[in-house]
């Protein structure tokens, strides 16, 4: 799966360094979260998306980072998210969600996000240059 120019923009963006834990959300069909995976190196990639067809897409799309254990995928809405015994992310990631991107009300999924964050860990959504980081302090 190609990565789109604005995908390559945004991967660009992101202050990406090996051994990272990326939450991506939204990421259907998951052309983003392999390109990040093949930059953290021994990190990983949880993407969660709330349609089951997206999921079923990342899940085809990504399959060899799944086997090798450096992605993971799960359907949820971001509303719903929490980390249910995973470790923290250093960053979350979210391109073209409504609830980030001002179509629809937001603070719950801020607040998930903010709870699913390692202490110091960023959050970028579309809308910058590509990006823009997402002050989430106060959120939790």
């Amino acid at each position: 799966m190609a990565l789109s120019a604005r995908l390559a923009a945004v991967v660009d963006a992101l202050p990406l360094r090996p051994g990272m834990r990326v939450l991506e959300v939204g990421g259907a069909p998951g052309a983003a979260a392999r390109e990040i995976v093949r930059r953290i190196g021994d990190g990983h990639v949880h993407v969660v998306d709330r349609s089951e067809r997206g999921v079923r897409l990342v899940e085809r799309a990504c399959a060899p980072e799944i086997a090798a254990g450096r992605l993971s995928v799960r359907c949820v809405d971001v509303e719903d998210f929490e980390l249910d015994g995973q470790e923290p992310f250093d960053l979350a990631l979210a391109c073209r969600v409504g609830v980030f991107d001002g179509r629809h009300p937001g603070a719950v999924a801020r607040r998930r996000v903010a709870a699913a964050l390692a202490p110091g860990g960023r959050f970028f959504v579309d809308g910058g240059n590509p990006l823009r980081e997402v002050d989430l302090r106060g959120c939790v």
